[in-house]
């Protein structure tokens, strides 16, 4: 029944937010990310674009991968912007209010999330919060989601339907759980930025990524339907 309700809300109006609804702010906090591979710099990229990051010194957007050229890319591509460059993860959460990841694999972000004296979760303390834009299992979100409240933290499972190009425009469809409160933070700022709309399924932890599997599936069932209409017709 529960993945059916996900199913259903995914398809209707009900429980939706939709970020073009909303304002947009720049703020005055600084704002992390961690993670520039392909969907990642396209992300990071908005928040500067955007105005959302990068905007003063008390706005800046911290930064940090593991190959530091594509940190440098960013700052080239946007000069005029405050980017700050970190040694580690933990750098940047300790640096930002709000730290948005997006790491290539569920491996990758084990690890950077529970490196010993380096990782995101040696940065969390009260005040700081994590979004997790990455595709993982369910059970990878739940630990870092009570890991980061066990210090003090936020935490928002942030799955993203979409791939470069949308990534690039500002056409991401972000599926979340968590806290709500900091769903609505950066509902109108980050979200917005990065994406067409916004979901949120309450604060169970793992819904989000629940929700990714079954557009997943339906977009592979239409693909294949598409497949066979051409296979038999042409």
């Amino acid at each position: 029944m529960r993945h059916l309700w996900i199913l259903f809300t995914v398809g209707s109006i009900t429980n939706l937010h939709f970020t073009s609804s909303f304002p947009m702010s720049t703020g005055s906090e600084n704002i992390g990310f961690i993670g520039l591979g392909i969907m990642g710099t396209e992300m990071a990229g908005r928040l500067l674009s955007e105005g959302v990051a990068g905007t003063s010194s008390s706005n800046a957007l911290y930064i940090w991968n593991r190959s530091k050229d594509k940190c440098f890319s960013l700052q080239d591509k946007f000069k005029e912007k405050v980017i700050i460059v970190c040694e580690t993860p933990k750098e940047v959460v300790q640096g930002c209010s709000v730290t948005f990841s997006m790491l290539s694999t569920p491996e990758a972000s084990r690890e950077v999330f529970f490196a010993d004296e380096n990782g995101v979760l040696a940065g969390i303390q009260e005040g700081k919060a994590i979004v997790d834009c990455a595709t993982l299992a369910e059970i990878d979100m739940r630990n870092m989601n009570e890991c980061v409240i066990e210090k003090g933290g936020r935490f928002l499972e942030a799955p993203v339907s979409g791939s470069k190009v949308p990534a690039a425009t500002g056409q991401l469809i972000f599926l979340c759980s968590g806290s709500k409160t900091l769903f609505e933070e950066v509902l109108p700022t980050g979200f917005k930025a990065m994406g067409k709309a916004s979901h949120f399924f309450g604060e169970d932890v793992g819904d989000g990524t629940r929700a990714k599997l079954v557009i997943n599936a339906l977009m592979a069932a239409n693909m294949g339907k598409a497949y066979f209409h051409c296979l038999y017709t042409s």
